[in-house]
């Protein structure tokens, strides 16, 4: 049996009117790479010049509202990958995220009663501090699987992306769980560098490259167990502020449809049932929603089943039948047939010619 914590409910709120169809504005806050400036140095290479071109500066690192496009911070992790040479650039910078680092949520997190309630809250508000990704919380037989996706379309860096992702969760946990706390597998989609040593040393666990999922696997019972020094009182408030600035949220912006695909698509069957469940709407209702502002559930899905696609074809070798039943498709010659209609080539043509 599989099944993921309990989802945050939100009030859908009044219907919008028609819009015209844009991409969402994913962001994140860039306290997230406050470990560029001495990670940069340790390396010799001057921090203010690649900061600038994404519009940053050294202030902005600690500044718990200043946030940045995905865009940008994908260009900006190509060039320090480029400057450094360093094949675990991302696995770096995640060393240095703890739970604060996630804002409210992070704060919230900090102060549940358990680690189990933690993690429900860090994922029920991880959209106030990264609209671009999202995290997800899942039991099978005794097993968690934390795990995080993106669903921003054109990342460079993803490989990059997800390592950062998967050594900030061993951080929180660390945190939450003492010090000596260490997963029991951990799951990368990219392929096995040629050194693993850096990722050996600090996960301290199996690791699993060219997975289908970024994430953590650790022990159910971890769950259970009590934060020391939370304030309940202090999570109260910060759990009304969270809420009122979830609130004013659209919920049905297209960002939202595709964090609860992805979370979905890998981890269980996705449907437009379950989509609209999640996000505490009819089917029917969220139908209305999307056709209002131009687009349909099966686009976004495809969308993010082409994205996914791309990411696992470029940054793993991961068999191609393999890919295509992840991404929900029964038989290998249907999914060739849709990403060649996505892409104009074929799963196997797109990643032989990324090879050459």
């Amino acid at each position: 049996m599989i099944r993921d914590m309990k989802p945050r409910n939100r009030d859908p709120g009044p219907a919008r009117g028609p819009q015209p169809l844009r991409a969402p504005s994913a962001r994140t806050h860039v306290t997230t790479f406050r470990g560029l400036p001495p990670i940069l140095e340790s390396f010799g290479v001057a921090c203010e010049p690649i900061l600038k071109t994404a519009g940053l500066s050294r202030a902005d690192l600690d500044n718990p509202e200043r946030s940045a496009p995905f865009a940008d911070i994908d260009r900006l992790i190509g060039l320090c990958v480029r400057a450094t040479e360093c094949a675990h650039f991302g696995l770096l910078m995640g060393q240095y995220i703890d739970i604060q680092t996630f804002g409210v949520a992070g704060r919230l997190a900090r102060n549940a009663p358990s680690v189990g309630d933690a993690l429900n809250d860090l994922a029920g508000y991880f959209v106030l501090h990264d609209n671009g990704g999202s995290i997800n919380v899942s039991i099978h037989e005794g097993s968690v699987t934390f795990s995080y996706g993106v669903h921003v379309t054109g990342l460079k860096n993803s490989n990059h992306v997800y390592d950062l992702a998967v050594a900030a969760m061993v951080n929180v946990l660390r945190q939450l769980c003492g010090p000596a706390w260490r997963p029991d597998a951990v799951l990368l989609p990219r392929r096995r560098p040629a050194n693993i040593r850096p990722y050996r040393d600090f996960f301290l666990a199996p690791l699993r490259f060219d997975s289908i999922l970024a994430a953590i696997v650790f022990p159910e019972h971890c769950l259970t167990q009590p934060i020391a020094d939370a304030d309940p009182l202090l999570r109260t408030l910060l759990a009304d502020s969270a809420s009122t600035a979830i609130a004013r949220r659209d919920p049905i912006m297209h960002g939202d449809v595709r964090r609860a695909i992805r979370l979905l698509l890998l981890t269980r069957e996705c449907s437009r049932a379950e989509v609209a469940r999640r996000l505490g709407l009819h089917e029917r209702a969220l139908g209305r929603r999307l056709q209002a502002t131009g687009t349909t559930f099966q686009r976004l899905l495809d969308d993010t089943r082409e994205e996914i696609a791309r990411q696992l074809l470029c940054d793993t070798d991961i068999p191609i039948a393999r890919v295509a039943a992840a991404l929900g498709y029964g038989d290998a010659t249907v999914f060739t047939r849709a990403f060649t209609r996505w892409t104009g080539r074929t799963p196997s043509e797109f990643r032989a010619q990324l090879r050459r």
